[in-house]
């Protein structure tokens, strides 16, 4: 079975110690449900009845556990739904991450149902905000967006055309100017258990040179 870059993305989210994900299935996000299937066991999801309640409750884990909280919903009115929930992240300054849907990328543009351009949308909730546009950048973008939640203590948000979804996980369509994707290692610098103190640091993955920088610079 051929690995698909929604796996990506899901992988990478692993490596980063996430171990939840509130959300609502939907058409615009069948390909990351498939990867969320293929590594379930490393991944639990919660279903939500509701996209906003997917969004307030990852904002609610990241206030508990200390830890990045993260909310998945379809394209279009699933996406718009998760804005209650993350806007209340924002400003009570918690880290969570928002994956959407989007409509495939050869119908951008054309008004094809429930076409909601969400990385605009976001642009005022969301620090980084990116859509997926090259399967080869997935874990890239992954590890950028986790990185901007935790370290600025905000809203992160990726939009994944449903197309992208299920390519190829390497696939690299386009001759590319500059490389499409870093070197993909250890998070550089992962989630705490629990909220750290000024006296207790959570112990980082081996190899996180930004660790030893940012030591030096507390």
């Amino acid at each position: 079975m051929k690995k698909i870059a929604s796996e990506s993305l899901v992988e990478r989210l692993a490596d980063w110690g996430v171990d939840t994900i509130f959300g609502l299935p939907g058409d615009g996000i069948n390909g990351l449900f498939e990867a969320l299937r293929r590594h379930q066991d490393r991944i639990r999801f919660v279903l939500v009845h509701h996209e906003e309640a997917a969004a307030f409750m990852a904002c609610a884990y990241a206030k508990t556990t200390g830890r990045l909280g993260v909310c998945i919903a379809t394209s279009g009115p699933g996406g718009v739904h998760l804005l209650n929930g993350l806007y209340d992240a924002k400003l009570d300054h918690q880290p969570v991450l928002a994956i959407t849907g989007m409509q495939e990328t050869s119908l951008l543009g054309t008004g094809y149902q429930q076409e909601v351009h969400l990385e605009k949308l976001y642009e005022n909730v969301a620090d980084y905000d990116v859509m997926v546009t090259n399967p080869a950048s997935v874990a890239t973008l992954t590890d950028l967006a986790v990185k901007h939640a935790l370290t600025r203590r905000t809203v992160s948000h990726i939009t994944f055309p449903n197309d992208l979804q299920v390519a190829d996980a390497d696939a690299d369509p386009w001759q590319n100017v500059a490389p499409a994707r870093a070197p993909v290692t250890a998070p550089a610098c992962s989630a705490p258990a629990r909220r750290a103190s000024r006296t207790t640091r959570p112990t980082p993955p081996a190899g996180s040179g930004c660790w030893a920088r940012s030591r030096r610079s507390s």
